[in-house]
């Protein structure tokens, strides 16, 4: 398989800064399996929402904390691995040129926009991708109109979600009207490499086929089609301006400014509980140091105490007659003593002193106790005023994440889309006026006979189409075959391409009229057999396929028929004809089943939904 194109998703991080929520993707198959609730479909919003979708991720108890989103992915292009961070409903991409354990803060990175901006993530991808963004493909039948090829044509045929895959509709286009053209050539520049348009070449193919019977009917026929499509086209753009009328301007701009207003607040309720924490520690610094002080004070008391009682024992003691003279030693000194005999002390003097000192030192105390239990009340009021302040701060932060910050997204989202009803206006003026031009140019046609020609296309050779149709559609019949879908003939090609409704035909049997759990089969099989023929044929394509839930249908738990349901036999063969796939890499999230899978051929995860078995869930 040719390497030059595509990408290979290698992991999904989800980051609150200190924790973090991943799940690894290899080449081959994935497959993340579990019951519902656990994690699979928000796997699937953060991989579209990480490459560049406007809708953000599902809000969950789970995630309010994990806002940082980190996509790896390894461009066969570029030949590097690249890792995407986005921040929880914002536009912002930044782009770093390594894996993610490589990135740290002082890692350069590149930031881009989703939107708004000249630099947006479409050019980066298609660059990463390999693809030629300089590809014009032809919005309008009649009109020369073009845009360039961007990355999400690509996504269309890679991110399938639970309730696209089992739709009844054609699988080229999204089933916007306007879009359908546009849409229709890019899968046959897809399938073909060139830039002319498919839906031109089906027009000249049709025409030339009705030319063959009624030259002169076919005129007539032309113009009624381009008067049946405008009409079509217009009544399809009236129906949904209306719904584009309201503006959201206002509401954004109060909302914009309550998060401001929030936001200032939360910053001054966080300062001002780090002042009050401050506060309360100085306090209780100054309490355990007049603690101390108090032990010194207490310890002065004792010993004054301890003097006092012994000077009292002291003073109650009879005077003595020197041994020598037989004279009193208090009252004098005299030379012939054999020693010198200090005259007496006077008790009171020294009990009145100590006494003294007593009353100072208890009266610090009470002043000091005073003041003790002046600070601890004070740190009780400093406590409550903590914790008002921590909840005010929470739910301030909690009101500004979870309902102003999705609310403005919500609307940001409502004004993008009103950029596009000037654009709307004017396309409605000019179809009003095309049909007023049209419908003169039959009645000219009536009496004049005048000639219509088709707008001018490059040509195209009829083989181009039909044999990368052909090609295309063994593909998909080899992978049917190998799985035994019911019904096919295993020596012929069982399906066929309807190129009126754009749609697969198996073994005679239009895709439409399957069940669903079928149809998604059907799906899953196409979008696949697309990235194999794109890589047999070194054409450009996103180099992965993701499908959400084509085993078991969204529609399965709410009662869906029994013929709708795919057997379990189908499954199990539907897996294992994937398991050996080569070169490309599918990633299929899946509910939890009860077939047997060989874990050493794919990369398998499972999502318990117990606390107490493997692992719980994504988050």
């Amino acid at each position: 398989m040719n390497k030059n194109y595509g990408l290979l998703i290698k992991r999904l991080v989800l980051s609150n800064g200190t924790k973090k929520r991943e799940v690894e993707f290899s080449e081959g198959l994935n497959i993340i399996s579990g019951p519902t609730d656990t994690g699979k479909t928000y796997v699937f919003q953060w991989l579209k929402y990480m490459l560049g979708s406007n809708d953000s991720p599902k809000t969950i108890p789970e995630n309010i904390d994990f806002l940082d989103g980190y996509l790896e992915f390894y461009s066969f292009a570029k030949k590097e691995t690249i890792t995407l961070r986005r921040v929880f409903s914002t536009n912002k991409v930044f782009i770093y040129s390594c894996s993610f354990e490589s990135i740290n803060d002082k890692t350069e990175y590149l930031r881009i926009n989703t939107r708004g901006s000249t630099k947006l993530i479409s050019s980066n991808m298609m660059e990463y991708l390999g693809a030629n963004s300089e590809v014009e493909l032809r919005t309008h039948v009649e009109e020369e109109k073009y845009r360039k090829l961007a990355f999400r044509d690509f996504l269309h045929f890679s991110l399938i979600d639970e309730k696209e895959v089992i739709k009844d509709k054609t699988l080229l286009t999204t089933g916007q009207y306007v879009s359908r053209t546009v849409e229709l050539n890019a899968f046959f520049y897809f399938i073909s490499g060139k830039y002319t348009s498919f839906i031109s070449y089906l027009s000249k193919l049709r025409n030339s086929k009705k030319k063959k019977e009624k030259p002169q009917a076919d005129k007539a026929d032309y113009l009624d089609g381009l008067i049946i499509e405008t009409q079509n086209e217009l009544d399809t753009l009236q129906a949904g301006e209306n719904s584009l009328g309201i503006s959201f301007q206002e509401e954004f701009l109060f909302v914009t400014s309550e998060i401001k207003q929030h936001s200032e607040v939360i910053k001054e309720t966080f300062e001002n509980t780090e002042k009050l924490k401050t506060k309360r520690l100085v306090n209780q610094e100054l309490i355990k140091r007049f603690n101390l002080l108090k032990e010194h004070l207490n310890s002065d008391l004792r010993r004054l105490d301890f003097i006092l009682e012994g000077g009292s024992i002291i003073s109650n003691l009879q005077p003595e007659n020197c041994p020598t003279c037989g004279k009193q030693l208090d009252d004098y000194h005299d030379e012939t003593h054999h020693e010198k005999v200090v005259r007496g002390v006077n008790y009171e003097k020294l009990i009145s002193s100590y006494s003294s000192e007593k009353e100072k030192i208890l009266l610090n105390l009470s002043d000091l106790s005073m003041t003790i239990g002046n600070l601890e009340e004070d740190i009780s009021e400093i406590n409550k005023e903590i914790l008002r302040e921590e909840k005010k701060y929470s739910e301030i932060k909690q009101k500004v994440e979870n309902e102003l910050k999705p609310t403005q997204a919500s609307l940001q989202e409502k004004i993008d889309k009103q950029v596009d009803a000037k654009l709307i206006k004017v396309k409605i003026e000019y179809l009003t006026n095309q049909l007023i031009r049209l419908n003169s140019q039959k009645k000219l046609f009536g009496t004049t006979n005048l000639l219509i020609e088709s707008p001018k296309e490059p040509t195209i050779e009829k083989d181009v189409v039909d044999k990368n149709i052909e090609e295309l559609t063994k593909l998909m019949n080899g992978f049917l075959v190998d799985m035994k879908f019911p019904d096919l003939d295993l020596k012929s090609n069982n399906v066929s391409f309807d190129f009126k409704e754009f749609d697969f035909i198996i073994n005679g049997k239009a895709r439409s009229v399957f069940g669903k759990g079928f149809r998604s089969i059907i799906y899953s099989v196409f979008v696949i057999s697309l990235m194999d023929y794109c890589q047999r044929n070194n054409l450009p394509h996103a180099g992965f396929v993701l499908i959400d839930s084509p085993l078991t249908t969204f529609q399965e738990a709410n009662g869906t028929e029994e013929e709708e349901k795919v057997p379990e036999e189908l499954k199990v063969r539907f897996l294992n004809t994937f398991c050996n796939i080569v070169g490309s890499q599918i990633i299929i999230l899946e509910n939890k089943f009860s077939m047997n899978v060989n874990e050493k051929k794919m990369n398998f995860i499972e999502f318990t939904k117990d606390r107490t078995t493997g692992r719980y869930g994504f988050m």
